[in-house]
This record gives structure tokens, C-alpha cells and sequence, in this order.
């Protein structure tokens, strides 16, 4: 992990440090700000706590998932972007999707480290002081435990499996030249995961402070563990802990108006547990949100690389009613934050001609708008398009309680969560038929999931966890891989099966270049 967890420069702000020989560098290096002096005060730790939240959270994840799934479709504007790696799904050592997932998580633990270990050795100035120090050290450790579980989510072969291995556990600061660890079990890692929680926990009651969704937070730590034990298959436990989110977190499901409103601006953040704020600053096209799939902007004269997969689209809008009315004419909020009202929807795609130019289902979620003729929030032009990464919502909670009683058998249950859902979305009480059997049961779960955390990174992980559950696997309609809609090198990207090894990402490169004690996972 020598790329990853180096000590010789610590990049915080205008701060830096080393870990070589203080006395050797003094003379070259003028200025020089070094750890021990850089972590003093709670200040430092919260100017390095904005550092870590920003490295661990980036679009990378919601950006390959949406195209390595079936989220998205070719866009008319693509000009090569994702058709011969992600959208194939080509994996190997070296793909984006793996060395992202692996590097960002692991060089914001890096960051999280430091705070943990530093936040008991300094001085506090005051009572109130001491509560910041302890506050921002909750946030530490619960970040740190969100970073572990996305490592195991994603590198693990069965996240239900204690003895099946994970990443590697990065509880400490490393030095320099120590590189080679070996990975840790699943066992381990759930285990480090719930200490790491309890204790922020614990941490976040004794300070007092209110929650702040943009810092890590004790409705977020709570939410972690209920989406841990749901990751273990440990459904007694999740329901337990996803239900105390649900009661004590003092938020309601965002309703049918209100919750457009959280992905088109961030000026309120309703039933929002924990989402990485973006600035100004960080305007780029190179990071923004919604750039994942257009050039410029979410509209269809935005150039986009990426449309909504036709499977997706035929979920909210199964009759092609024209996309400029979804708003009214269906009464799924989610169809209208989904699809953009300037999309062009052909009736009949599957025989036209030309479909990737008849066919165009503009990606609307992420800063987009209701009408088309009103204004495009999301706009480059300007420092007021970032869209801050919603790392977790309160639906997530019901769909956890959804999971434990399709667990449980109990599929009323199952019927009742997703309705509690569906009200909000639908802005009206819904009828949602009880499953007949278990399989029926986790099919409702992962198609509710599907549309409710669309392009919001969730898309791989449900289908690996639920998937063989549900019999369900990804969905692509097949004018999304025809040869109308692009060439695709060697054969078309037809559906992967559930059982494919590339559920579980590979190691990246990164690691095993300078790790000799890693283990490759199957396939790679």
C-alpha cells in the first residue's frame, strides 16, 4: 500500500509534512509545516476532515456503475466514451473502476488516520472545545467505517461469508517503506466496521453536537451499520438498526414535490442522512456530477455521452407518454427527475431505423429541471452546478426494513415498506400488492431499489447482494446493445449472468505493484 498510505508529504490545505529526518530537511526545505506542529487544534483537524470527506467521495462511483449496469444507454453525442471498456464490461488490474474505488477510499483512510490518532493528543481550549475535538473525531472513525464497507462491498467474492477475504484493514498510519500487508477476512472487517461505529456513536452522544448532514454524523453511523448488517445478511440486526434511523433521525421521506428538489438543487436536503458537499471552487468538468454522462450540461443540448437505458425508461414510462408532461402525466416523481423533459421518446424504438437518434432519454437527475423551459440549474457557465454526492437517504432505511421481512417471509411486510415509499414518491396513498413467495419478494425489492437510487452508485452492489435472491440480474433492453446503437468491439454487450466473476472488482494495479502479500481475487 506504499502508493496509498505514504507518509513523506500530507497535503492539507496550504499545510504539508514529511516523515523523513526533520534535522535533514530543515535546511532545504524553508517553511516546512510538519505534522506534529500541522495537527494541533481542533481547526487543523477540521481543515483535514474537509480534505479526507473530499478524496474519499468523488462522482467515480456513480459514474461506472450507471455504465457498467443498466442504468444507462449510448447517448446520440457519445463519441467513444465507455463503449469499449465499462459499457462491455472489460475488467481487468488496470480498468478505472477498480484502481477509483481502491485508491480514493484508501487515501481518504489515510487522511481519517491522522485525525483519529491526533484528536487524543491535542489540548482542548475549552469544555466546548473538547466536544468539537470529540465530534470531529466521530466523524473520523465513521467515515472510516463507510470507507472499509465500500471496500469489502466491492472486493469481497460473498460479503455474506466471515471467512471470504476483503481489502486490507487500515487502522493505523503507516510509514513509508512498509508496502506489503495481506487482506483481511470479511469477519475482520465487519468487525472492525461496528467497533469503529460504536465508538463514533458513543463519541457523537457524549459531544452533544446537532447532526449536520454534511459531516459525518450519528444518523449516518446508525444508517452504517443497518447497511452493514444487510451487506452480512444479517437482517435481525439491520432491521433493528435501519428502524432506530427511521425513528430517532427527526426526518420524514422527502414528499412527491420536495424530493425533486434534493438531485435539481441543493438549497434543501430533505430525508438526506449524509451527502458530500461540493464548492465553487471544485467546479469542473472534470468532477462535476452531472458530467459523468454529458459534456456540458443535462439536457439534450448538452452533448450527452450517456442516456437512460431503455430497460430503465420503460420502468417509469412503460406507454412512451412525451416527455415534456411526466410531471403530470405520471405520477411517479421519479419519472420526471429521471428522465429530462426535452427527451425525444420514439413508441417505436425496437424497429426504428435509427434508434440511437429517434430514441433520445435524457439523464435528468442530477441538476436537472422539471420544464423545459425552465432554467438549467446544473450549467458549467457558472460556480452553482455541484451537485453534492448523496452518500445516503432516509429511503434507504425502508428498503432495508423491506429486505428483513422478504427475509423473514413476511410479505406484507415487504409490501408495506415499499408503499411507505411509494406514498412519498406518488404524493398519494398507493396500492402495492403483497409478494407471493420469497424470490417475488426480493424481484420487488431490487426493481424498488432500481428506480429509487438511480445513477446514485447503488445499481452493482444490489444486484450482487440480491440479484440470486431475486433471480434477477441486469436488464438491458436490446436496442441498447443493438448495432444501430453503436460498434461495439468484439460481441455485443448483452446482459453479464449473475454468476460472472466480475461481480467482485480486482484488485487494482495500484496495490499489487507494490503489495507482494496481496491475493488476487478469482478471474483476474
Amino acid at each position: 500500500m506504499k502508493n496509498i498510505f505514504k507518509l513523506s508529504i500530507l497535503s492539507l490545505g496550504l499545510l504539508a509534512s514529511t516523515g523523513c529526518n526533520r534535522d535533514l530537511l530543515d535546511t532545504y526545505a524553508p517553511g516546512v509545516i510538519y505534522e506534529q506542529d500541522a495537527l494541533r487544534s481542533s481547526a487543523d483537524l477540521q481543515l483535514l476532515l474537509n480534505s479526507a470527506i473530499s478524496t474519499i467521495g468523488s462522482r467515480s462511483e456513480s459514474e461506472a456503475v450507471s455504465i457498467f449496469t443498466d442504468e444507462v444507454g449510448i447517448g446520440f453525442a457519445n463519441g467513444g466514451q465507455g463503449i469499449d471498456d465499462d459499457y462491455v464490461f472489460f475488467l481487468n488490474t488496470g480498468s478505472d473502476f477498480p484502481t477509483s474505488i481502491w485508491v480514493e477510499t484508501y487515501a481518504g483512510i489515510s487522511r481519517l488516520n491522522r485525525i483519529i490518532d491526533a484528536a487524543d493528543k491535542i489540548v482542548p481550549t475549552n469544555a466546548a472545545d473538547a466536544k468539537l475535538i470529540q465530534n470531529i473525531k466521530a466523524q473520523a472513525l465513521t467515515l472510516r467505517a463507510y470507507g472499509h464497507l465500500r471496500i469489502l462491498g466491492y472486493f469481497s467474492t460473498d460479503p455474506t461469508n466471515d471467512s471470504a477475504l476483503a481489502g486490507i484493514i487500515a487502522n493505523q498510519i503507516y510509514v513509508y517503506d512498509v508496502n506489503d500487508f495481506p487482506r483481511n477476512t470479511n469477519g475482520q472487517f465487519y468487525t472492525f466496521i461496528h467497533k469503529d461505529l460504536n465508538d463514533a456513536i458513543s463519541l457523537f452522544q457524549s459531544a452533544g453536537i446537532a447532526a449536520n448532514i454534511n459531516y459525518g454524523n450519528i444518523n449516518f453511523a446508525r444508517g452504517l451499520k443497518a447497511r452493514a448488517f444487510a451487506y452480512k445478511g444479517d437482517y435481525t440486526n439491520a432491521e433493528i438498526w435501519a428502524n432506530q434511523v427511521i425513528n430517532t433521525a427527526g426526518l420524514a421521506l422527502a414528499n412527491k414535490a420536495t424530493y425533486k428538489n434534493i438531485f435539481w438543487s441543493d438549497a434543501g436536503a430533505p430525508e438526506v442522512l449524509f451527502r458530500i458537499q461540493r464548492t465553487g471552487q471544485q467546479n469542473s468538468q472534470d468532477t462535476n456530477l452531472h458530467n459523468a454522462w454529458f459534456s456540458v450540461r443535462p439536457s439534450a443540448s448538452g452533448s450527452p455521452f450517456f442516456e437512460v437505458s431503455r430497460a430503465l425508461h420503460n420502468k417509469l414510462n412503460p406507454t412512451n407518454l412525451p416527455a415534456g408532461n411526466l410531471a403530470n402525466t405520471v405520477d411517479d416523481a421519479r419519472a420526471n427527475l429521471i428522465i429530462g423533459p426535452d427527451s425525444v421518446i420514439d413508441p417505436g424504438y425496437s424497429f426504428a431505423p435509427d434508434y440511437r437518434n429517434s430514441d433520445r432519454l435524457i439523464i435528468n437527475k442530477h441538476g436537472g429541471r422539471a420544464t423545459t423551459s425552465s432554467n438549467t440549474w446544473a450549467n458549467t457557465s457558472n460556480n452553482a452546478n455541484n451537485n453534492s454526492f448523496k452518500i445516503m437517504r432516509l429511503s434507504e432505511m425502508y428498503m432495508i426494513v423491506a429486505e428483513a421481512r422478504a427475509q423473514a417471509s413476511d410479505f406484507v411486510g415487504v409490501a408495506t415498506a415499499i408503499k411507505t415509499v411509494r406514498d412519498a414518491r406518488f404524493g398519494s396513498s398507493v396500492t402495492v400488492a403483497s409478494p407471493a413467495n420469497q424470490t417475488a419478494a426480493w424481484k420487488m425489492i431490487l426493481d424498488e431499489r432500481r428506480i429509487e437510487f438511480a445513477f446514485e452508485g447503488y445499481r452493482f452492489m444490489d444486484i450482487k447482494r440480491l440479484g440470486s435472491k431475486a433471480n434477477s440480474g441486469l436488464d438491458r433492453d436490446p436496442a441498447d446493445y443493438s448495432s444501430l446503437t453503436s460498434n461495439f468491439p468484439a460481441a455485443n454487450p448483452v446482459n453479464m449472468p449473475l454468476t460472472s466473476y466480475k461481480w467482485t472488482l480486482p484488485i487494482p494495479n495500484a496495490e499489487i505493484n507494490v503489495n507482494t502479500e496481496i491475493v488476487q481475487n478469482p478471474g483476474y
